[in-house]
């Protein structure tokens, strides 16, 4: 019995191994392995030595898929992503696809038209052979095409291991700010409106950002740029909310680990993840409004607690926790 051989493929972004797509690689790469998979990587483009995961090999992007029992493709926005996964259908004997997309609905993307190609061409790969990955019921939905399963891909061993372990943070414990910002300063995370929001001068605000925002000035936020890893779980301890006022999310890890590290997370959009979850639910607050429920709640210790425990117990029950995780040893992870 061999380990298979199995190949990750991505573009990275966001915090080193961090954010976004890379986070999500990491992740399933650290789990497959764990189950007993021989797993390298294949990024476009190449990322820098220096940034390379630890214990893992990276494979040179035209490599032969010859090598491969598994391919895992992540994302779906990338032109070079379909141009490899019918590279590996054409094959006689190529390996199986296994694709996590992280798709974004049309209806709440910047580039709708985009997103419905990228959704049909995840349909019609289906009954080719390609196995798609949704994070969420919301995704598997927009996506089925015949191959399409819900699994928990997206909560990495560590990150379950942190919701587990999390306990709401005693109604004493000093927290200096009072909102936080934590992912991209884009417009798809709503960058510009936490602004607005920092600029009214009530609320003790910081962001942790991957890298500098477009704005020169971004007085009076608290900003800190790139961390590192062991950084990021203290910071986030040191603020009462985590504000990321995006219209949609896919998934939200960041959210996750904030929720993880004690912080109270109001959804601002529309996040398939929390679909089940009734308080904190201000999609349709103006400006004045969310800048007197920010303030409210940041002054109301014991009622954070409850929210946080209340947040905990949502994300440690959902449904996505009973899935399969992508692979499981019995889908043959290991070859005769």
């Amino acid at each position: 019995m061999t380990a298979a051989r199995i190949g990750l493929a991505y573009q990275p972004t966001g915090f080193r191994q961090r954010g976004g797509i890379q986070r999500l690689a990491i992740g399933v790469a650290h789990h497959l392995q764990q189950q007993g998979g021989q797993v390298s990587l294949l990024t476009a483009p190449q990322i820098p030595a220096s940034l390379q995961p630890q214990g893992l090999d990276l494979l040179p992007w035209g490599s032969r898929l010859a090598d491969l029992d598994i391919l895992v493709i992540f994302g779906c926005n990338q032109p070079w992503a379909y141009g490899l996964a019918l590279k590996a259908l054409l094959r006689a004997q190529g390996p199986r696809i296994h694709w996590l997309p992280s798709f974004h609905d049309p209806r709440w993307v910047a580039h709708p038209g985009r997103a419905r190609l990228a959704q049909l061409a995840l349909r019609l790969l289906q009954p080719a052979g390609v196995t798609v990955h949704g994070q969420t019921a919301h995704e598997v939905k927009l996506l089925n095409g015949g191959r399409c399963q819900l699994s928990r891909h997206a909560l990495s061993d560590g990150l379950r291991q942190q919701l587990e372990a999390a306990v709401a943070p005693d109604a004493g414990t000093p927290r200096p700010l009072d909102l936080l910002f934590f992912g991209r300063p884009t417009v798809q995370k709503g960058w510009a409106r936490f602004l607005s929001l920092a600029r009214r001068g009530e609320l003790r605000c910081g962001a942790i950002v991957p890298f500098p925002p477009p704005e020169q000035n971004v007085e009076p936020i608290a900003l800190v740029v790139n961390p590192s890893d062991a950084e990021i779980p203290s910071l986030l301890r040191q603020a009462k909310v985590v504000l990321v006022p995006a219209d949609y999310e896919s998934f939200g890890i960041a959210q996750l680990e904030a929720v993880a590290q004690g912080c109270v997370v109001p959804i601002l959009g529309r996040w398939p993840l929390w679909d089940g979850f009734q308080p904190l639910q201000w999609q349709n607050l103006e400006p004045a409004q969310l800048g007197a429920a920010c303030l409210d709640l940041c002054h109301e210790p014991q009622r954070r607690r409850s929210l946080v425990d209340q947040q905990l117990a949502y994300l440690r029950r959902h449904p996505i926790q009973s899935q399969p995780f992508l692979l499981e040893p019995s889908e043959g992870l290991n070859d005769d």
